[in-house]
C-alpha cells in the first residue's frame, strides 16, 4: 500500500497477485452457475483499482477488497435478476483435488456434492450467505468478516448461527449431503 500510495503502479500487480484467490473464492461461493464469474472477478479488481486511493486503513486491506468484491458481485446478481434471459447452464468449478483424477465415479459425486451445496447457498438470504461464505467457506476469522461486510462480531456470530442452522437443515434433508452433518461445535 505504502508503494501503491508513493504513485508505484506496479505495486497493483503485487496486490492483485496477493488477493485474487480471496476475491475468485468468495465470488465463486457467491455466484457458482454463473457464466460471467471470471468478467465480474475482473469487474472487482477493477474497482480495487478505481477505489485504492480512498483506502483508509481502518480494515485489514484483504478485508476492503473482499468488501469491494462482494458489492461488485451483489451489484452483478441484482443486475442480472432484473434482466430476463434463457436460465444459464450449470457450471461447476473443477474440483481441485488432484486425487479425484484416477476415479473419475468419485470427480462426478464430488461434482454434485459441489453443486448440492451451491444449490442450498443460493436459496439462503444474501446477509446469512455472506457471512456463512467469509467464515465457513473462505476462512476468515469472524473479526474480519465483521469487517468485510460493515457490521459488529455480535451480528456476524448471529447471522452465522442462523445460517449454518438453514445450511445443515436443508442439507439433512438432501440424500447426499446428509451423510455430511455439522462440524463438531468443540472444533
Amino acid at each position: 500500500m505504502r508503494r501503491w500510495r508513493r504513485g508505484d503502479e506496479s505495486a497493483f500487480t503485487e496486490i492483485f497477485e496477493r488477493h485474487r484467490g480471496l476475491v475468485y473464492g468468495v465470488l465463486s461461493h457467491l455466484m457458482p452457475r454463473d457464466p460471467d464469474l471470471e468478467d465480474v472477478v475482473q469487474a472487482a479488481f477493477v474497482e480495487v483499482f478505481r477505489s485504492l486511493s480512498s483506502f483508509e486503513g481502518r480494515s485489514k486491506l484483504s478485508s476492503w477488497i473482499a468488501r469491494v468484491a462482494l458489492h461488485v458481485g451483489y451489484h452483478h446478481l441484482r443486475r442480472r435478476r432484473s434482466r430476463p434471459g434463457p436460465p444459464s447452464d450449470l457450471v461447476v468449478p473443477e474440483l481441485p483435488d488432484e486425487s479425484l483424477a484416477g476415479a473419475p465415479e468419485r470427480a462426478v459425486e464430488g461434482a454434485e456434492v459441489l453443486a448440492r451445496v451451491y444449490a442450498i447457498l443460493e436459496g439462503m438470504a444474501p446477509k446469512k450467505r455472506t457471512v456463512f461464505i467469509l467464515n465457513d467457506l473462505q476462512g476468515l476469522p469472524q473479526e474480519e468478516v465483521a469487517e468485510v461486510v460493515g457490521v459488529r462480531i455480535a451480528t456476524v456470530r448471529t447471522r452465522l448461527f442462523y445460517a449454518r442452522r438453514e445450511f445443515w437443515k436443508k442439507a439433512a434433508k438432501d440424500p447426499l449431503l446428509c451423510g455430511l452433518g455439522p462440524p463438531d461445535e468443540g472444533s
